[in-house]
């Protein structure tokens, strides 16, 4: 505001004086503007100390929570959100009649899907991965896989791309074709796949399995074979006694991947997927070995897997990375037999173990990761030293032991992903040893039950279908239908499982709903590798 000066003498007028002739502005109106102005500062200055306060309290008491970046392309794993993991309410399982299967990311929140669910991949000449159109113009399908609708079972998964196994030619993904490794997670090949035996009520259990897995969640993002301390609302029997957060976690988060559900699904779990990821890539070491407790070999395969699949289903290179690593990690412990033990590097073997590195190494395989042919081909060399009988079809724990159904199972679908044909003897004879001991209630083994029914999976056909419709019944009777354990399986009745004091109920109840989701967790290994797959016109 301009103000009256008296200039000095012999000076020029300074710059604010008042021109003659012009007024003089009243002194109240003077003393009004200096106490708005200095009113107006002191509270510009208040606002702005108020606001540094606030939002220092609100770093210091946690409030705010800062998202590192990831160098992957497409998502940010949140490195600490375990505060902000929504808690999960419990699952009521109930009874619904066997229709075919439709989980979805609506039904596992038990909200029916808004529209029907869409198939994308009904033409009738059956296309590689990456087949179909993209954007109506071509048939080369870029990055592949399929498009999978907003009522589809998880995020779009992509596939190797192109025609056969090449990398595509197109920049857009494919909305036809069936995928490659973990593309049968998605809807495109849902239709194919509605006679491959599941039920409403099997993916109602599933669903109830999921939801019992998210409540027994350590806050720090991982799982433990003890998980009563996570117990709410009442008590869940059945502790595992094996200290190993690298196992647990995988257990975890298998049946989520298996159900099309990433950290990048807008599903109801996609913050417990995350915190879990981000659990197992904490937990592990320089030399990428990730199992974080005991069992290490053990421990390391199945961590492997989950990284594996969740890198092929995302192509999260903060995954790859730390999935690769792993790999190295199996690679570099092979031993002079061609398989593992317990420990990196041991120099005796077990076909248990060795099964886990094989489905890894497959699993890293299948995501595009590198794999080392030469692992593949000694790992045939052990097979060989346990396999037994006339057609070399049943398989020992160790070379020169007897043969039981559990290591047939392992060595089994270890022989189908290392190379062996549906008319291979091994196939054929084992098939028919494992028929010997279809699932049954009164001799529980949710292990052998795991690797026996993904063996009978990959073969169509009666037999196949006479033990899923005894397995399946088995699972969602057997099923826990109310209480905290809602949606897990007692790992002690009605007949204890071999793995229940080491395992407890969280390994017993992730082998029970990976069983259940064995109908799209993978294609059928023989569909897959069959030449003549093309489906044929109707005459």
């Amino acid at each position: 505001m301009a103000t009256a000066t008296q200039p000095a003498p012999d000076s020029a007028p300074p710059d604010n004086a008042v021109p003659e002739g012009e007024a003089l502005e009243p002194e109240s109106n003077l003393i009004k503007d200096l106490i708005v102005g200095v009113a107006t500062q002191s509270w510009l200055a208040s606002m702005a100390f108020h606001m540094a306060l606030m939002v220092f309290l609100a770093l210091v008491m946690g409030t705010i929570h800062v998202v590192n970046k990831i160098a992957g392309p497409e998502f940010e794993v949140v490195q600490d959100d375990t505060a902000d993991i929504e808690a999960i309410e419990q699952f009521e399982v109930g009874y619904t009649p066997l229709d075919p299967t439709e989980l979805t990311t609506e039904t596992l929140t038990l909200e029916a899907p808004a529209v029907e669910a869409q198939f994308n991949d009904n033409s009738p000449i059956f296309e590689e991965a990456g087949g179909g159109i993209v954007g109506g113009d071509s048939s080369f399908g870029g990055l592949g896989g399929i498009t999978v609708a907003s009522t589809s079972l998880g995020p779009v998964l992509k596939g190797g791309g192109g025609v056969d196994a090449g990398a595509g030619f197109g920049k857009n993904l494919g909305t036809g074709g069936a995928g490659m490794g973990f593309g049968s997670r998605g809807s495109g090949m849902r239709d194919a796949m509605l006679g491959s035996g599941g039920t409403k009520q099997s993916e109602r259990a599933v669903a109830a399995a999921l939801n019992w897995i998210a409540r027994h969640q350590n806050r720090d993002g991982s799982w433990s074979l003890k998980h009563t301390t996570n117990c709410k609302g009442g008590f869940c029997s059945g502790p595992g006694e094996a200290q190993s957060e690298g196992a647990a976690t995988a257990l975890a988060l298998l049946p989520f991947l298996a159900a099309g559900q990433t950290h990048q699904s807008e599903g109801p779990y996609m913050r417990n997927i995350g915190a879990g990821l981000n659990a197992l890539i904490k937990g592990q070491k320089p030399t990428g070995d990730l199992s974080n407790g005991g069992s290490q070999m053990y421990s390391h395969g199945l961590a492997t897997i989950a990284l594996c699949e969740a890198y092929g289903m995302t192509k999260d290179s903060r995954l790859g990375f730390a999935a690769q690593a792993a790999i190295n990690f199996i690679e570099s412990g092979q031993n002079r037999e061609g398989a593992w033990r317990y420990s990196h590097g041991s120099d005796d073997s077990d076909t248990s173990v060795f099964g886990w590195q094989v489905m890894a190494l497959k699993s890293g395989q299948m995501a595009g990761l590198k794999v080392n042919p030469n692992s593949f081909n000694q790992s045939r060399k052990y097979l060989n030293s346990v396999a037994r009988g006339n057609y070399k079809s049943e398989f020992s724990y160790t070379p020169g032991g007897g043969t039981t159904f559990t290591m047939t199972s392992v060595g089994l679908l270890t022989s189908q992903y290392l190379g062996a044909k549906r008319d291979d003897p091994v196939i054929v004879g084992g098939v028919e040893y494992l028929m010997k001991r279809k699932p049954d209630l009164n001799q529980r083994n949710t292990y052998y039950w795991y690797y026996a029914t993904q063996v009978m999976h990959n073969c169509p056909g009666p037999q196949w279908d006479d033990w899923n419709r005894t397995m399946r019944r088995i699972l969602i009777e057997s099923q826990e239908k109310s209480g905290c354990a809602a949606g897990s399986w007692d790992p002690n009745k009605p007949d204890p499982d071999p793995w229940a004091n080491q395992g407890g109920r969280l390994m017993v109840t992730s082998f029970c709903c990976l069983t259940l989701e064995v109908y799209y967790r993978y294609l059928p290994l023989y569909k897959i590798d069959d030449p003549d797959r093309e489906l044929k016109k109707a005459n």
